[in-house]
């Protein structure tokens, strides 16, 4: 039975395309880039966009009218939840953030096979096979040279339910980014911290390089 994923669901989902688990495992970004981002879940389509710099990750998504964005930085061990229509935000720990986005250590118990080579909206990319050994989580990932993930394709199981998500980056521009677009605004009011959302972190490779 797939399970009918919730937006708070979806943006776990996004933020663990991104989110720092495999270290030597598989490449990691070593350019800073930006992209629009297009993922397909059971709820449909969700669009956004992804800024990338050393140790930062942004993070931007919208679905139905809402659009929310998560920051990542592995630099402060640090994570954002920003409400932009509302200008208020939520903080928590780094660790937190990647456990309750799913994200799981290097040493997890996930299988990772070079499976081939493909052309992923005109970037040139090593396809990866990801099974991990419990059977939670599996698929495919399609890395550039530069360890960007260009495309992702796979399936969470929990219990009777499976969630099924892929993600393909579009218009990939490689280049600095501005430093303010991994803060928090000025202006942004604090919430107490999100609590546990599930994720898809066995499917996460880079973002804390």
């Amino acid at each position: 039975m797939l399970k009918r994923l919730t937006l708070a669901s979806a943006l776990c989902l996004t933020a663990a395309v991104t989110a720092p688990s495999y270290g030597a495992n598989l490449p990691v970004a070593s350019v800073d880039y930006s992209a629009d981002r297009v993922m397909q879940t059971e709820v449909g389509t969700i669009e956004g966009k992804v800024y990338s710099a050393k140790g930062k990750e942004r993070m931007e998504t919208t679905m139905k009218g809402m659009t929310s964005v998560m920051i990542l930085r592995a630099d402060k061990k640090e994570s954002y939840m920003l409400m932009p229509a509302q200008k208020m935000y939520m903080q928590m720990d780094y660790a937190k953030a990647q456990a309750q986005s799913g994200a799981q250590p290097a040493d997890s118990g996930v299988e990772i096979t070079e499976v081939g080579t493909e052309t992923i909206e005109g970037q040139p990319t090593t396809k990866y096979k990801m099974i991990m050994k419990d059977k939670s989580a599996g698929g495919f990932m399609w890395i550039t040279k530069d360890g960007i993930v260009m495309k992702m394709d796979g399936v969470v199981t929990n219990g009777k339910d499976k969630s099924r998500m892929t993600m393909t980056l579009r218009n990939l521009q490689i280049g600095s980014q501005d430093e303010s677009l991994f803060e928090v605004p000025a202006g942004y009011t604090k919430l107490p911290s999100m609590g546990n959302m599930g994720g898809f972190g066995a499917m996460a490779p880079g973002a804390g390089r």
